[in-house]
Order: structure tokens, then sequence, then C-alpha cells
């Protein structure tokens, strides 16, 4: 059956596909610009976005990591002598790590000056500082049967195309995604 045999290609980029599944509901007061890579994530909707309390957050917060992934996902419908099945191949994919600052605040009914206590508002997300992208081969006639069936494919159409962006942030091993873009998650 056609819809049945769903293959993702290994590529040295799935792994970064595979890391878009952390996905928590975007937050709405997240501001970002995909095209410029900058915005504010506020201190509430990271902390949501981990869980955590304001303490917890506070305690993490110089260890966060923003980033800006990106990806292209091909559909194609290939054959190896039978019928047709479906093969998701990840074309381009990427990530750039986001430089960000805290931003601090004065506490409800605290006097302003030196050493007034302040609150973490949020981080401003000011711009790439590295990134990494990479592509990868699609599926060609006469190329390995990407089912192990031992045969060449016979025939491979493209019959779809989606691209995607996520703001994600990350905390050691944990990542979480705080927006995303057009064929997001």
């Amino acid at each position: 059956m056609f819809s049945r045999h769903v293959l993702k290609l290994a590529v040295a980029g799935a792994t970064l596909a595979a890391g878009i599944g952390y996905a928590v509901p975007a937050a709405a007061s997240v501001r970002y610009d995909p095209a410029a890579k900058a915005g504010f994530a506020g201190a509430t909707d990271v902390r949501k976005a981990f869980g955590w309390s304001d303490a917890a957050l506070a305690a993490h917060a110089a260890g966060l990591a923003f980033s800006h992934e990106f990806w292209t996902e091909d559909t194609y419908a290939v054959s190896c002598g039978a019928g047709p099945f479906t093969v998701r191949h990840q074309r381009e994919f990427g990530r750039f790590e986001l430089a960000d600052r805290e931003v601090r605040e004065p506490r409800r009914g605290a006097s302003a000056g030196y050493g007034a206590p302040a609150r973490l508002a949020g981080f401003r997300i000011t711009g790439p500082y590295a990134g990494i992208s990479g592509t990868s081969v699609p599926p060609a006639v006469g190329g390995p049967c990407p089912e192990p069936r031992g045969q060449r494919i016979t025939r491979a159409t493209l019959t779809a195309t989606t691209t995607g962006w996520s703001l994600t942030v990350s905390s050691g091993a944990t990542t979480r995604v705080l927006r995303h873009g057009p064929g997001g998650l």
C-alpha cells in the first residue's frame, strides 16, 4: 500500500530534523523575525516551555542557548519494481546559533537605582553568531531502493515540498520549540 510504507532517508542531518520533535505549543508573545533571526523571548514563555518556576529559570538562565533551525523536506513517490511507496527526503537542513542577552527590569515596589533587585524579564535575541547547514541527494532512478527490497529504484516522482523553521531554546540536552513557521510543527 502506498501510505503504509513511509520511509525517511538516513542522512547526516536527519538528527537535526528529529530534534525538532521536542515541540511545545508556540508562545504567542514570543516576538521573532526569522529573516533577521532576532527578537525577544519573554521569561514567562521560556519558563512555561520547560515547566520551571521563576527560581528555576533564574538558576538556568545563564546556560540557555537559542537557535534557529530550518529545513526543506521533499516527498517522493518511489517504485522499486513493485507499487509506489512514499519517501520523505530531508533535502536541506541547518541551524544558526543565536546570540542573546538577559533583559532585567526592576521588581514592582522596589526602589530604582544601583543595587536595586531586578527580575528576569526575558531574553533579547540579537542574531546569529554561528551556523551549519547541509543538503542530501534525493532518491533517483537507478539508485538503491530505500526499502530492503534488494532492487534499484525504477521510478522517483517528486510529489510535494515543505519548508519550515523553528526558534528553539535549549538547556543542557533538553530542547523546546518557542515559535515555528510555515511547514513547521
